[in-house]
């Protein structure tokens, strides 16, 4: 039953993954802790294991996504360039800061930040980023600030990089692709960090360290079937209902974790 379960949600979040290029762990941690809630006792590293085995996934996820977005060639090399050394920084810094920070923290804090990121993203009225006319050297420091993020929260990078580009006037189109690429390297980072800093550590059954094998695998490899498809309408969609799209999907799951 769980295995069917993990499967259903690893197809979301695939198509989400593609779509929105924010790698699925939006859908893929409250669904986590939930599962782990209901199904194994509270564990004071509940939420670092949901995080973990998130991260994991999304690696899984975003090698789909990237891949579909490279073949469309639309990963802008110059923005790699630029937040690759942050970003990884930033996982590092994440990964460190999970280590004194408690299950409830985290859970409180995820939930915070994407009805935040919901608001902003469903209103057209409220103001746009406009940090540069291009990326810039500027975007560097966002991508530490954007790393330690997503290896906190288990999100991948994308939820944060999205708006961040389309401060510096990238395309939605770039964007998203760019996004998915970024994610890639936030949630191999968080990933291996989580498994250094567990030592021995294995708050749910079958794991290894905080990452759990079942969920792990189900979720990665169901969501690779929906990755295209989500690739494909983040080309044809229109700008402003994609926006719309992302912006339930935060209000769902923040709400889910604060409540």
């Amino acid at each position: 039953m769980l295995i069917i379960l993990f499967i259903l949600i690893g197809l979301i979040t695939g198509l989400l993954a593609g779509l929105l290029g924010i790698g699925g762990g939006v859908i893929t941690v409250p669904a986590l802790f939930f599962i782990f809630s209901f199904y194994h006792t509270q564990s004071e590293h509940l939420m670092h294991a949901c995080v973990a085995t998130a991260l994991a996934t999304t690696l899984i996820t975003s090698l789909g996504s990237t891949w579909a977005h490279h073949k469309k060639k639309a990963i802008l090399p110059s923005v790699l360039k630029i937040t690759f050394p942050g970003l990884i920084i930033g996982c590092l810094l994440g990964v460190a800061l999970s280590t004194i920070l408690s299950s409830h923290t985290l859970q409180l804090s995820f939930g915070s930040l994407s009805i935040l990121f919901a608001i902003y993203f469903f209103f057209p009225r409220l103001p746009q980023l406009h940090i540069a006319l291009r990326p810039n050297f500027s975007l560097a420091l966002f991508a530490i600030a954007i790393g330690a993020l997503s290896s906190l929260l288990g999100v991948g990078g994308g939820i944060f990089m999205v708006p961040i580009l389309l401060g510096y006037h990238v395309s939605l189109q770039n964007t998203v692709a760019s996004s998915s690429a970024g994610t890639l390297v936030t949630a191999a980072m968080g990933t291996l960090a989580y498994l250094f800093i567990a030592k021995g550590l294995s708050p749910i059954p079958y794991s290894i360290g905080y990452v759990n094998i079942p969920a792990m695998v189900a979720l990665g490899f169901s969501s690779l079937c929906t990755t295209s498809l989500g690739c494909k309408l983040a080309h044809t969609l229109p700008h402003d209902l994609t926006k719309r799209v992302f912006a339930v999907v935060l209000a769902i799951t923040g709400i889910s974790m604060l409540f």
